[in-house]
């Protein structure tokens, strides 16, 4: 590719300008759908190539790491996850991409309990676009990706998760992330 088509390229992708609310939701929303279907392709291949493993607890496993990291990078900020109520576990993994990309809206926050409603899911829209079926994209959901969000909260001992709604449950009442006190 010679120099001029790089610049040509790179000048279309206007990365010396502003970027908008709907460009950065957008690119978000990308990010997070592209991880789903990683994760779904590495879930299939596993059950297609390696059958005895239990292709469910692998995700799972991983997803469970992954959100110990990011409790344990969240207790650090907090200095210590004995320090961690309602409101500081769920504000500790609120960001502005995830408000707009899941559409979340925080309907409680008090020291005793904590809930955020996210309205819209981009791992739920990944998979529907790869046309899994609902049992599979629940399953994604409740028992593999959703242990991410419960391991966040694991180096807090003060409080406990939980989400009595998904989105993937498909009744359209979202996810409830409700977070208590012990």
């Amino acid at each position: 590719m010679s120099q001029e088509k790089i610049k040509e390229f790179m000048d279309s992708m206007h990365l010396d300008q502003d970027v908008s609310i709907e460009e950065f939701h957008q690119a978000v929303k990308a990010a997070y759908k592209d991880r789903s279907t990683q994760v779904y392709f590495i879930w299939k291949a596993l059950k297609e190539l390696y059958p005895e493993v239990d292709a469910n607890r692998v995700i799972r496993e991983g997803s469970y790491a992954f959100g110990l990291y990011q409790g344990e990078k969240i207790a650090k900020a907090n200095g210590g996850g004995e320090n961690i109520g309602p409101a500081e576990a769920l504000l500790g993994q609120t960001s502005k991409g995830g408000l707009l990309v899941f559409e979340q809206e925080i309907q409680e926050l008090t020291d005793n309990r904590a809930v955020k409603l996210f309205r819209a899911c981009p791992h739920v829209e990944a998979l529907k676009e790869l046309g899994v079926d609902d049992e599979t994209i629940h399953s994604f959901c409740r028992d593999m990706l959703g242990a991410c969000d419960y391991a966040i909260c694991a180096p807090f001992p003060n409080v406990e998760i939980d989400f009595p709604t998904t989105v993937a449950e498909g009744k359209g009442e979202g996810c409830a992330m409700t977070i208590i006190r012990k």
